[in-house]
């Protein structure tokens, strides 16, 4: 099978962002394929994104609920932001952590990098484990809506057994840090 699909136009329907970072671009392509066909392929250019996880010291985990506008609802997430332009997404993770915690990490460790959607998107999602925390002040942007809250492992792991947990960022964390899975057992 060829990987390679031949780009014969791309045009720019939307732009968002915050004057600080481009959030979203929406682009229309006609493409040709490996097979000949000639498609119109809408796809997404999507700034990066961090998820960090931070454990404290007797390995409980500060979490944040937030307003999400999009489903007019709060959630239980990990602390998580947009990678701005030429930021390194440690530094991402360093000042999302702060600004919705008000924790800072003595210790931030990058567990991994995923693709939230192959099919649109070639954006990445990079999850941190944050420990060693020392508590400070948050400093919510004006569009967030945060409450801090620390929790057990037990305890999120009930609440996501119950179905009360609703972000795939936070879903995906709490599976590579605080399973077995590739070793990300909690602190």
């Amino acid at each position: 099978m060829e990987k390679s699909w031949e780009l014969l136009e791309s045009r720019k329907i939307l732009e968002a962002g915050d004057g600080k970072a481009t959030f979203m671009e929406l682009f229309q392509d006609r493409v040709r394929t490996s097979k000949g066909d000639v498609v119109t392929y809408t796809r997404y250019r999507a700034s990066d994104v961090v998820v960090v996880v931070p454990f404290l010291p007797d390995g409980n985990l500060v979490m944040i609920r937030q307003y999400r506008y999009p489903l007019d609802k709060v959630l239980l997430e990990f602390p998580a932001g947009h990678v701005e332009g030429g930021e390194e997404p440690a530094a991402t993770a360093k000042r999302e952590l702060e600004e919705e915690t008000g924790y800072s990490a003595k210790n931030l460790q990058r567990v991994y990098s995923y693709h939230p959607s192959v099919s649109r998107s070639n954006q990445n999602v990079h999850v941190f484990k944050a420990s060693d925390l020392i508590e400070g002040k948050t400093r919510h942007d004006g569009g967030e809506d945060i409450m801090v809250e620390v929790l057990s492992e037990k305890a999120l792991r009930d609440l996501i057994a119950e179905g009360k947990v609703e972000s795939a960022g936070t879903l995906i964390s709490f599976l590579l840090c605080c399973t077995d899975t590739l070793g990300g057992k909690g602190e």
